[in-house]
Protein backbone atom coordinates (compact mmCIF):
# COMPACT_ATOMS: atom_id res chain seq x y z
CA UNK A 1 0.00 0.00 0.00
CA UNK A 2 1.48 3.23 -1.16
CA UNK A 3 2.73 5.71 1.83
CA UNK A 4 0.66 8.58 1.12
CA UNK A 5 -2.90 6.12 1.28
CA UNK A 6 -1.49 5.03 4.54
CA UNK A 7 -0.59 8.34 5.54
CA UNK A 8 -4.01 9.06 5.28
CA UNK A 9 -5.64 6.18 6.51
CA UNK A 10 -3.69 7.16 10.16
CA UNK A 11 -4.58 11.06 9.86
CA UNK A 12 -8.50 10.17 9.40
CA UNK A 13 -8.57 7.61 11.71
CA UNK A 14 -7.26 9.90 14.41
CA UNK A 15 -9.18 12.90 13.70
CA UNK A 16 -12.61 10.35 13.05
CA UNK A 17 -11.76 9.15 16.58
CA UNK A 18 -11.12 12.67 18.61
CA UNK A 19 -13.81 14.01 17.19
CA UNK A 20 -16.53 10.81 18.11
CA UNK A 21 -14.74 11.47 21.61
CA UNK A 22 -15.43 15.06 21.87
CA UNK A 23 -18.46 15.05 20.86
CA UNK A 24 -19.81 11.96 22.63
CA UNK A 25 -18.07 14.02 26.03
CA UNK A 26 -19.95 17.07 25.07
CA UNK A 27 -23.33 15.16 24.65
CA UNK A 28 -22.49 13.79 28.26
CA UNK A 29 -22.01 17.03 29.72
CA UNK A 30 -25.01 18.82 28.11
CA UNK A 31 -27.30 15.79 28.90
CA UNK A 32 -25.71 15.65 32.72
CA UNK A 33 -24.36 18.75 33.78
CA UNK A 34 -26.15 21.75 31.96
CA UNK A 35 -27.56 24.68 34.52
CA UNK A 36 -31.66 24.84 34.46
CA UNK A 37 -31.11 27.97 32.87
CA UNK A 38 -29.48 26.18 29.33
CA UNK A 39 -31.59 22.55 30.27
CA UNK A 40 -34.33 23.03 27.33
CA UNK A 41 -31.35 24.56 24.94
CA UNK A 42 -29.29 21.77 25.57
CA UNK A 43 -31.66 19.68 23.32
CA UNK A 44 -29.84 21.93 20.12
CA UNK A 45 -26.31 21.13 21.25
CA UNK A 46 -26.73 17.50 21.47
CA UNK A 47 -28.91 17.08 18.37
CA UNK A 48 -25.13 19.34 17.34
CA UNK A 49 -23.09 16.46 18.64
CA UNK A 50 -25.28 13.62 17.15
CA UNK A 51 -24.94 15.61 13.46
CA UNK A 52 -21.20 15.56 13.90
CA UNK A 53 -20.97 11.86 14.38
CA UNK A 54 -22.51 11.19 11.57
CA UNK A 55 -20.94 8.53 9.25
CA UNK A 56 -19.25 9.61 5.81
CA UNK A 57 -21.89 8.19 4.06
CA UNK A 58 -24.46 10.91 4.87
CA UNK A 59 -21.53 13.45 5.42
CA UNK A 60 -22.78 16.19 2.86
CA UNK A 61 -26.58 15.77 4.20
CA UNK A 62 -25.16 16.47 7.92
CA UNK A 63 -23.24 19.32 6.97
CA UNK A 64 -26.27 21.48 5.79
CA UNK A 65 -28.17 20.34 8.94
CA UNK A 66 -25.48 21.07 11.15
CA UNK A 67 -26.39 24.97 9.49
CA UNK A 68 -29.65 24.49 9.55
CA UNK A 69 -28.83 23.57 13.67
CA UNK A 70 -26.76 26.80 13.84
CA UNK A 71 -29.40 28.90 12.80
CA UNK A 72 -32.07 27.21 14.72
CA UNK A 73 -29.12 28.17 17.94
CA UNK A 74 -28.98 32.00 16.85
CA UNK A 75 -33.50 32.10 16.56
CA UNK A 76 -34.10 30.49 19.88
CA UNK A 77 -31.35 32.65 21.96
CA UNK A 78 -32.72 35.15 20.02
CA UNK A 79 -36.43 34.12 20.74
CA UNK A 80 -35.60 33.56 24.65
CA UNK A 81 -34.34 36.81 24.95
CA UNK A 82 -37.77 38.95 24.06
CA UNK A 83 -40.48 36.14 24.90
CA UNK A 84 -40.85 33.49 26.98
CA UNK A 85 -38.83 30.44 27.21
CA UNK A 86 -40.73 27.48 24.16
CA UNK A 87 -41.61 23.97 25.94
CA UNK A 88 -39.16 21.35 25.29
CA UNK A 89 -41.59 19.87 23.04
CA UNK A 90 -41.44 22.73 20.98
CA UNK A 91 -38.04 23.11 20.66
CA UNK A 92 -37.63 19.26 19.39
CA UNK A 93 -40.33 20.05 16.75
CA UNK A 94 -38.38 22.95 15.77
CA UNK A 95 -35.84 20.70 14.88
CA UNK A 96 -37.31 17.76 13.42
CA UNK A 97 -38.80 20.84 10.94
CA UNK A 98 -35.56 21.94 10.13
CA UNK A 99 -34.08 18.80 9.63
CA UNK A 100 -37.03 18.31 6.32
CA UNK A 101 -34.78 19.61 3.93
CA UNK A 102 -31.12 17.67 4.95
CA UNK A 103 -33.21 14.11 5.11
CA UNK A 104 -34.88 14.42 1.31
CA UNK A 105 -31.54 15.43 0.11
CA UNK A 106 -29.85 12.69 2.25
CA UNK A 107 -33.30 10.18 1.30
CA UNK A 108 -32.85 11.90 -2.67
CA UNK A 109 -29.12 10.51 -2.88
CA UNK A 110 -29.80 6.96 -1.27
CA UNK A 111 -32.56 6.02 -3.47
CA UNK A 112 -31.35 7.52 -7.14
CA UNK A 113 -30.88 5.57 -9.63
CA UNK A 114 -27.02 4.59 -10.52
CA UNK A 115 -25.14 3.21 -13.22
CA UNK A 116 -22.52 1.26 -11.39
CA UNK A 117 -21.63 -0.29 -14.69
CA UNK A 118 -21.67 3.31 -16.30
CA UNK A 119 -20.11 5.27 -13.46
CA UNK A 120 -17.16 2.29 -13.45
CA UNK A 121 -16.37 2.99 -17.07
CA UNK A 122 -16.54 6.93 -16.43
CA UNK A 123 -14.01 6.62 -13.44
CA UNK A 124 -11.57 3.91 -15.99
CA UNK A 125 -11.91 6.63 -18.76
CA UNK A 126 -10.45 9.72 -16.79
CA UNK A 127 -8.22 7.90 -13.71
CA UNK A 128 -6.67 4.92 -16.05
CA UNK A 129 -3.51 5.07 -13.33
CA UNK A 130 -6.05 3.76 -10.76
CA UNK A 131 -7.06 0.23 -10.21
CA UNK A 132 -10.74 0.05 -9.33
CA UNK A 133 -10.92 -3.79 -8.99
CA UNK A 134 -12.43 -4.89 -6.22
CA UNK A 135 -13.57 -1.30 -4.98
CA UNK A 136 -17.33 0.16 -3.83
CA UNK A 137 -17.71 2.91 -6.75
CA UNK A 138 -20.78 4.71 -6.73
CA UNK A 139 -21.63 8.33 -7.83
CA UNK A 140 -23.88 10.13 -10.63
CA UNK A 141 -22.82 10.57 -14.04
CA UNK A 142 -25.42 12.79 -15.05
CA UNK A 143 -25.54 15.91 -12.07
CA UNK A 144 -28.81 17.19 -14.23
CA UNK A 145 -31.14 15.21 -12.18
CA UNK A 146 -32.53 15.62 -8.72
CA UNK A 147 -30.22 13.96 -5.84
CA UNK A 148 -27.29 15.69 -7.14
CA UNK A 149 -28.76 18.99 -8.44
CA UNK A 150 -30.82 19.44 -5.00
CA UNK A 151 -27.93 18.55 -3.08
CA UNK A 152 -26.23 20.68 -5.00
CA UNK A 153 -28.82 24.04 -4.72
CA UNK A 154 -29.07 22.96 -0.75
CA UNK A 155 -25.85 22.87 0.00
CA UNK A 156 -24.75 26.36 -1.81
CA UNK A 157 -27.79 28.45 -2.85
CA UNK A 158 -29.48 27.50 0.28
CA UNK A 159 -26.58 27.92 1.72
CA UNK A 160 -26.40 32.17 1.23
CA UNK A 161 -29.71 32.83 2.70
CA UNK A 162 -28.76 30.58 6.10
CA UNK A 163 -25.63 32.41 6.48
CA UNK A 164 -27.00 35.93 6.25
CA UNK A 165 -29.90 34.92 8.29
CA UNK A 166 -27.05 33.58 11.33
CA UNK A 167 -25.51 37.32 11.03
CA UNK A 168 -28.55 38.93 11.23
CA UNK A 169 -29.55 37.25 14.19
CA UNK A 170 -25.83 37.70 15.96
CA UNK A 171 -26.34 41.61 15.30
CA UNK A 172 -30.06 41.66 17.39
CA UNK A 173 -28.90 39.38 20.09
CA UNK A 174 -25.32 42.15 20.46
CA UNK A 175 -28.57 44.88 20.24
CA UNK A 176 -30.80 43.12 22.73
CA UNK A 177 -27.52 42.18 25.34
CA UNK A 178 -26.36 45.99 25.09
CA UNK A 179 -29.56 47.65 25.55
CA UNK A 180 -30.07 48.46 29.27
CA UNK A 181 -34.32 48.43 29.71
CA UNK A 182 -33.87 44.59 29.02
CA UNK A 183 -35.19 42.45 31.64
CA UNK A 184 -31.97 40.16 31.71
CA UNK A 185 -30.29 39.08 35.35
CA UNK A 186 -26.71 39.43 35.38
CA UNK A 187 -26.50 35.59 35.38
CA UNK A 188 -28.84 35.07 32.34
CA UNK A 189 -26.60 37.84 30.31
CA UNK A 190 -23.41 36.76 30.99
CA UNK A 191 -24.47 33.20 29.78
CA UNK A 192 -26.25 35.03 26.85
CA UNK A 193 -22.93 36.37 26.26
CA UNK A 194 -20.96 32.81 26.49
CA UNK A 195 -23.28 31.26 24.11
CA UNK A 196 -23.26 33.99 21.52
CA UNK A 197 -19.41 33.64 21.14
CA UNK A 198 -20.01 30.08 20.99
CA UNK A 199 -22.31 30.64 18.26
CA UNK A 200 -20.00 33.03 16.56
CA UNK A 201 -17.31 30.73 16.79
CA UNK A 202 -19.48 27.76 15.46
CA UNK A 203 -20.84 29.84 12.66
CA UNK A 204 -17.45 30.42 11.23
CA UNK A 205 -15.83 26.98 11.74
CA UNK A 206 -17.90 25.31 8.53
CA UNK A 207 -15.80 27.85 6.25
CA UNK A 208 -13.17 24.96 6.42
CA UNK A 209 -15.33 23.19 4.05
CA UNK A 210 -14.85 26.12 1.51
CA UNK A 211 -11.20 23.84 2.12
CA UNK A 212 -12.53 20.94 0.62
CA UNK A 213 -14.10 23.11 -2.60
CA UNK A 214 -11.12 24.81 -3.50
CA UNK A 215 -9.08 20.85 -3.24
CA UNK A 216 -11.88 19.29 -5.71
CA UNK A 217 -11.91 21.58 -8.30
CA UNK A 218 -8.00 21.97 -7.95
CA UNK A 219 -8.41 18.20 -8.66
CA UNK A 220 -10.12 18.85 -12.14
CA UNK A 221 -6.94 20.88 -13.24
CA UNK A 222 -4.07 18.36 -11.50
CA UNK A 223 -4.85 15.03 -10.40
CA UNK A 224 -2.81 14.01 -7.50
CA UNK A 225 -3.67 11.81 -4.65
CA UNK A 226 -2.44 14.18 -1.90
CA UNK A 227 -4.88 16.60 -3.48
CA UNK A 228 -7.62 14.28 -3.88
CA UNK A 229 -7.15 13.07 -0.02
CA UNK A 230 -7.13 16.58 0.93
CA UNK A 231 -10.58 16.74 -0.56
CA UNK A 232 -11.55 15.03 2.93
CA UNK A 233 -9.32 15.49 5.50
CA UNK A 234 -9.93 19.49 5.88
CA UNK A 235 -13.62 18.37 6.90
CA UNK A 236 -12.54 16.34 9.64
CA UNK A 237 -11.92 19.46 12.14
CA UNK A 238 -15.11 20.77 11.94
CA UNK A 239 -16.87 18.16 14.34
CA UNK A 240 -13.97 18.58 16.39
CA UNK A 241 -13.49 22.71 16.91
CA UNK A 242 -17.59 22.55 17.15
CA UNK A 243 -17.50 21.01 20.14
CA UNK A 244 -14.43 22.44 21.90
CA UNK A 245 -16.15 25.98 21.46
CA UNK A 246 -19.44 24.66 23.67
CA UNK A 247 -16.76 23.46 26.65
CA UNK A 248 -14.51 26.59 26.46
CA UNK A 249 -17.05 29.34 25.85
CA UNK A 250 -19.64 27.77 28.13
CA UNK A 251 -18.90 28.88 31.66
CA UNK A 252 -20.69 25.85 33.31
CA UNK A 253 -19.18 23.29 31.26
CA UNK A 254 -15.47 24.88 31.34
CA UNK A 255 -16.00 24.46 35.31
CA UNK A 256 -17.27 20.86 34.63
CA UNK A 257 -14.25 20.13 32.74
CA UNK A 258 -11.74 21.86 35.13
CA UNK A 259 -13.41 20.04 37.91
CA UNK A 260 -12.58 16.69 36.25
CA UNK A 261 -9.14 17.82 35.26
CA UNK A 262 -8.36 18.39 38.99
CA UNK A 263 -9.91 15.07 40.00
CA UNK A 264 -8.17 13.12 37.27
CA UNK A 265 -4.57 14.70 37.98
CA UNK A 266 -4.03 13.35 41.48
CA UNK A 267 -4.24 10.03 40.43
CA UNK A 268 -1.86 10.45 37.57
CA UNK A 269 0.42 11.67 39.86
CA UNK A 270 -0.15 8.58 42.10
CA UNK A 271 0.03 5.53 39.73
CA UNK A 272 3.22 7.64 38.48
CA UNK A 273 4.48 7.92 41.66
CA UNK A 274 3.99 3.93 42.17
CA UNK A 275 5.89 3.46 38.91
CA UNK A 276 9.03 5.21 40.44
CA UNK A 277 8.83 3.45 43.37
CA UNK A 278 8.56 -0.16 41.85
CA UNK A 279 11.68 1.14 39.15
CA UNK A 280 13.41 2.28 42.35
CA UNK A 281 12.78 -1.00 44.17
CA UNK A 282 13.85 -2.87 41.27
CA UNK A 283 17.15 -1.32 40.86
CA UNK A 284 17.94 -1.36 44.70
Amino acid sequence: MPAITISFIVINTIGTGLGTFVNLFLCYVAIFHSPPIIKTYSIVIINTTLTNIGVFGAYLHFHTYALWLIFLSFAYRYYVMIQKEPSRRALQLSIFLIYIPSMTQFLAMMFQEMDLIEVRESLNSKFPQYNLTGLTVTGAVDIITFAPMYTLIHMTIISIPLAIGIQILRRKIIAVLVLKGVDLTTRSRNLHAQLLRTLTFQATVPLIYFLDVFFFFLTHIWSHPILEFSIIIPSLFVPILTPLSSLYYVTPYRNFVRKLLIRVRPKLQTVGSRSILQVTSLVD
